[in-house]
C-alpha cells in the first residue's frame, strides 16, 4: 500500500486536527491558554514565566470557584502537575521562549520585538482563544425588533433586526422577506440601537465582500461556487429570490449565499456608476441597496450554462452587468 501520510492534514505543531483538539480536554490546559490569552491582550504578545503563569492559573481557578459559590475549592496544583499539562501544550498551542525555548521557530517574536523569556501563545493558540473570545460576552447579547430604517421593497412594511444566540436576522415582519440571516459575533451589540445597526451592516459587508472575492473570511482558503434555488439553501421563512450564488469553503466548511448584486458590489464599474449618482456602496448598508438586497433587478438569461444579468437604475441612467457560469463579467452596458 502506498504511503499517503503526506496527504493527511496536520497543524503547524505536526498534529492531526483530532489530536490537537484532544489536547484541550482538560480544565488546567484550558486555564493555561486563557491566562496566556489575557496576558497577550495586555501589551502585545508577552511571555510569562513558569511561576507567573502558574500563579495566574491558580487565581483564575479560585475566582471561578468563588463566582460559582462552589463549597469545595479547587485542588491546588503542585509544580509537577502544572508542568505536565503545560508541556502537553508546548509546541502545539504554546511556545517556550528563551535559551532553552523554541522562539526561533516562530516569526512573531522576531517581528514584534523582545517580550521576555517564558511561555506564550503560538499562532494556533492565539487563533483558538480569539475564536472563543469572539463569541463570549458579559452583558446581555440580545436585541429585539430594531427598526432598520427601511421599508420592505416588496410590501413597504418597516424592516426589523433581531439578534440572539449568535444569529443576526434582518427581516420584514409582514411578508417575511429575509434580508439577512448570519452567524454574527455578539460584539455587534452596542449600547445604542444606531450603533448596533451600524456594526451589523459593516460586519455583514466584510463577510459578503470576502465571499464575493472568493476568499473564506474565516480561514482565507479559496471558496467554490454554484448557483442555487433559495429553497435548496436552508433559508428559514419565505424567500422571493429566484437564484442565489452559493459559496462554500472546502477547508473549514464556512459558507454563505449571495445575491448577484452582493457579488458585484466590488465591481469597479458598478462602484463608479453608483458613486457618480451619489451612492457609496462601500459604506451604504447592503439592505439599503435594492439591487443587492433583492434580485428584483436580476434576469436569468440561461441556466445551462448559467448567465445572469444585473440592471442597476439610478436617476434615469442604467448599468447592466452580465455574469457567466464562471462568475466572469462578460458584458457591461451603460445607457
Amino acid at each position: 500500500m502506498a504511503d499517503d501520510s503526506h496527504e493527511q492534514p496536520t497543524t503547524y505543531g505536526s498534529l492531526s486536527p483530532e489530536a490537537a483538539l484532544g489536547l484541550l480536554g482538560n480544565d488546567v490546559r484550558a486555564e493555561i491558554l486563557w491566562a496566556l490569552s489575557e496576558a497577550r491582550g495586555e501589551d502585545g504578545p508577552p511571555a510569562l514565566s513558569f511561576s507567573e503563569l502558574r500563579e495566574r492559573v491558580a487565581e483564575r481557578r479560585e475566582a471561578r470557584a468563588r463566582a460559582a459559590r462552589d463549597p469545595d475549592p479547587p485542588e491546588s496544583l503542585d509544580s509537577s502537575q502544572f508542568n505536565y499539562h503545560l508541556q502537553q501544550l508546548v509546541g502545539h498551542f504554546v511556545e517556550r521562549r528563551g535559551e532553552d525555548g523554541t522562539a526561533e521557530s516562530q516569526l512573531v517574536p522576531a517581528m514584534a520585538g523582545d517580550h521576555g523569556d517564558g511561555y506564550a501563545l503560538r499562532p494556533e493558540g492565539t487563533t483558538l482563544t480569539r475564536t472563543v473570545r469572539s463569541m463570549t460576552f458579559t452583558d446581555e447579547a440580545t436585541r429585539d425588533s430594531l427598526d432598520v430604517g427601511l421599508d420592505c421593497y416588496f410590501c413597504e412594511t418597516a424592516v426589523e433586526t433581531a439578534y440572539g444566540n449568535g444569529i443576526c436576522k434582518v427581516q420584514c415582519p409582514d411578508c417575511e422577506y429575509l434580508y439577512d440571516y448570519n452567524l454574527t459575533p455578539p460584539g455587534v451589540v452596542a449600547d445604542s440601537d444606531a450603533k448596533t445597526l451600524s456594526r451589523v451592516a459593516r460586519y455583514n459587508r466584510h463577510v459578503r465582500l470576502a465571499f464575493a472575492d472568493g476568499v473564506c473570511p474565516y480561514c482565507a482558503s479559496d471558496v467554490g461556487h454554484s448557483f442555487k434555488d433559495p429553497a435548496e439553501t436552508g433559508y428559514p421563512g419565505r424567500d422571493r429570490r429566484t437564484v442565489l450564488l452559493h459559496r462554500q469553503c472546502g477547508h473549514c466548511g464556512n459558507m454563505d449565499n449571495l445575491t448577484l448584486g452582493e457579488f458585484l458590489l466590488g465591481d469597479p464599474e458598478l462602484v463608479a456608476f453608483c458613486h457618480e449618482h451619489g451612492v457609496d456602496v462601500r459604506s451604504t448598508p447592503i439592505w439599503d441597496l435594492a439591487f443587492a438586497a433583492t434580485d428584483q433587478s436580476v434576469t436569468v438569461r440561461s441556466r445551462d450554462p448559467w448567465e445572469l444579468a444585473l440592471e442597476v437604475r439610478l436617476d434615469g441612467d442604467t448599468l447592466e452587468l452580465v455574469v457567466d457560469d464562471e462568475l466572469s463579467v462578460v458584458e457591461r452596458t451603460r445607457t
